[in-house]
C-alpha cells in the first residue's frame, strides 16, 4: 500500500511539477529500491538468529533480527538516518526536555537521553511500547517517561493502523487493511504541555498523521527551539502538505536542515529553500529541521 502511494503521489507530481522534478524523484526512488534489495541479501548472508543486544550511539539495544525495518538497519549499520542523527546530536543541551512523538522501540529517545533532561518517549503501538521499556531497562536511564498513547487533533481515542514494520504503523486511514488496527489514547500536544514539562525540542515521526498532530501543537510549537519532523508527502494531499508547513511557519520556526533519503551512503541533502518545491507538489519523503532563531 505504501509503494502504491508512492506512485499515486508520482503521478499528482507530474501535473503539479511537470517531469523533469519527477524523473529525478524516480531515479532516486529506484536507486533506494534497488539498495534495498543488496542489503536484504547482505543481512540473510549475517543469518543472525534471535534477539541481539548492540551497542548503538552508546546505547544498549535489543534488536530482532526478524524484523524487517529499523531493527535489521541497525544490526546492518549501528546507525539510522545518519546526517539527521548527526544533526540532532550537534543541536542538543543537557537542558533539553524532549517530546517523542512516535518513539518506536527507542533509537532516537535513548540517544537523547544520554544526553538530555527529560524524554517524553510517546509510542502507541503496544509491542513497540514494551519494546522501548526493555530498551530503556538495558540502560537504566531514569529521565524517559515512557505512555503508550498517540498525538492527534483533539484528545480522545485514535485507532492506528498496523504494519509488520514496526516503524510503518500509522493512524492515517489505511484502504489496504481497514481491520488491522488497535484504539489507543491520544492527546492533543498542547494538552500534553499543560500536565507536563514543556518541551524543548519535538522529535515526530507519526507516518502520514503529521497535519492533524500539529493542528493539536499550535501553542506549544511557539514555546519549542528545535522540531524534527518526517513529513511523508506521499501519503498527504499536496493541500495538506502546504498546511503542515504553514502551521510549523506560523509558529515562528525557520527551516535549518531539509534531508531526503537520508541513508548510509545514500544521502541527500537539499537547500532550506527547497520548502518551497515541496509546497509548489516536490512528493516524497523528507527530514525537516527547524529552529528558533533568537
Amino acid at each position: 500500500m505504501k509503494y502504491a502511494n508512492e506512485v499515486k503521489a508520482a503521478i499528482e507530481m507530474v501535473q503539479s511539477r511537470g517531469i523533469q522534478p519527477t524523473l529525478e524523484r524516480a531515479v532516486n526512488f529506484t536507486r533506494a529500491r534497488w539498495e534495498d534489495r543488496s542489503r536484504r541479501s547482505s543481512f540473510e548472508r549475517m543469518d543472525l538468529k534471535g534477539p541481539q543486544v548492540r551497542t548503538v550511539l552508546g546505547s544498549k539495544m535489543e534488536l530482532w533480527p526478524e524484523k524487517e525495518g529499523l531493527d535489521r538497519d541497525l544490526l546492518l549499520d549501528g546507525i539510522r538516518e545518519p546526517v539527521a542523527t548527526g544533526h540532532i546530536l550537534s543541536i542538543l543541551k543537557e537542558d533539553d526536555v524532549v517530546l517523542e512523538v512516535g518513539a518506536n522501540i527507542g533509537y532516537y529517545a535513548l540517544m537523547e537521553a544520554s544526553r538530555c533532561r527529560k524524554i517524553y518517549a510517546i509510542e502507541p503501538h503496544p509491542e513497540n511500547v514494551e519494546r522501548l521499556k526493555r530498551n530503556i531497562e538495558l540502560n537504566g536511564y531514569d529521565n524517559i517517561e515512557v505512555q503508550h498513547a498517540g498525538f492527534a487533533e483533539k484528545d480522545g481515542k485514535l485507532k492506528l493502523y498496523t504494519s509488520e514494520l514496526s516503524n510503518w504503523h500509522t493512524a492515517k486511514e489505511n484502504p489496504g487493511s481497514p481491520t488491522d488496527f488497535v484504539e489507543v489514547d491520544c492527546y492533543k500536544i498542547d494538552s500534553f504541555a499543560e500536565t507536563h514539562e514543556t518541551p524543548t525540542f519535538i522529535k515526530m515521526d507519526v507516518e502520514g498523521y503529521e497535519l492533524e498532530v500539529l493542528r493539536g501543537a499550535t501553542e506549544t510549537l511557539k514555546k519549542i527551539r528545535h522540531l524534527f519532523i518526517e513529513l511523508h508527502g506521499s501519503l498527504l494531499k499536496e493541500d495538506e502538505i502546504r498546511e503542515v508547513l504553514d502551521n510549523i511557519a506560523a509558529s515562528g520556526l525557520k527551516p535549518s536542515l531539509v534531508l531526503q533519503y537520508d541513508r548510509p551512503g545514500m544521502s541527500l541533502i537539499r537547500e532550506p529553500e527547497f520548502l518551497d518545491d515541496i509546497r509548489k507538489g516536490d512528493r516524497g519523503t523528507f527530514e525537516l529541521f527547524f529552529e528558533r532563531q533568537d
